[in-house]
């Protein structure tokens, strides 16, 4: 059998990918507050955005009911 012995040194571009990733995950959990505003901002709008299409369509069309109704009349 081969002698394989175990590396225990690390890498040092290991140790640069494992500090960039641990970075990035704390910058990310830094931003987390702002990125949930942001998140809830964007489905407050988004619904008011549905509100306000659904009463344009309401009055779309009751408009077209009364001025059928005129030209009918």
């Amino acid at each position: 059998m081969w002698p394989f012995t175990r590396q225990t040194q690390v890498s040092p571009e290991a140790e640069t990918a494992k500090r960039a990733a641990e970075k990035s995950l704390q910058e990310a959990l830094a931003h987390h507050p702002d990125v949930e505003a942001k998140l809830t901002e964007s489905r407050r709008v988004k619904e008011q955005l549905k509100a306000h299409n659904r009463a344009n369509r309401y009055s779309d069309w009751i408009e077209s009911f009364v001025l059928g109704r005129l030209s009918d009349g």
